[in-house]
């Protein structure tokens, strides 16, 4: 089958991987500042393009992570457990959980015994506020994981007024350096 010119254009552009795009003015001014503050450096330095083991996060997690804090007990360290299934998500926002026990000390929580249980009540925690789906595998309650957007989430959030003004203006001036649109409800 032939395809007409168009076409064969468009299927050309998804079959074939093209070169890295070039870097932009800005990216250049700041490798080259870099440099000048540590010359040499450039090869010690891990790059997510050349490097194995990498996954892509939002540039607002920090936040969205003060604020999963702030909403839940203070001090029980829930936002570790999202940035963790962050972490272990391959662009694709889903987690298929293999060893509770791995997930659960990556976590922070190292105490045998009730590690576990700790994570699985944190889970929940961001289940009931928005962040994450759980679905079962097999028998396993906790068998697969889904990262919702987040900001999707925040905005959920924000309409029933569980956010306040200083994160709020923190979140929402943190969204705009960084060009992310936020999305509609």
């Amino acid at each position: 089958m032939v395809l007409p010119a168009p076409a064969a254009k468009l299927a050309t552009r998804f079959h074939t991987k093209s070169a890295p795009k070039p870097l932009t003015k800005v990216a250049l001014r700041r490798q080259e500042l870099r440099d000048n503050l540590w010359p040499g450096e450039a090869v010690n330095l891990w790059h997510r393009s050349t490097e194995d083991g990498y996954s892509t996060i939002p540039r607002t997690l920090p936040l969205v992570m003060t604020l999963i804090d702030e909403l839940k007990d203070k001090g029980r360290d829930i936002s570790r457990v999202y940035f963790d299934l962050w972490c272990r998500q391959m662009d694709d926002c889903f987690v298929e959980v293999t060893d509770e026990e791995s997930f659960a000390y990556s976590s922070g929580f190292t105490t045998t015994g009730r590690n576990v249980r700790s994570w699985r009540e944190r889970i929940e925690m961001l289940e009931e506020l928005g962040f994450i789906g759980v679905q079962p595998n097999g028998t396993r309650k906790y068998g697969y994981i889904l990262l919702h957007h987040p900001h999707r989430v925040v905005l959920e959030l924000k309409a029933q007024d569980k956010i306040g003004g200083p994160w709020w203006g923190a979140f929402s001036k943190r969204a705009s350096e960084i060009g992310a649109e936020l999305p509609n409800l």
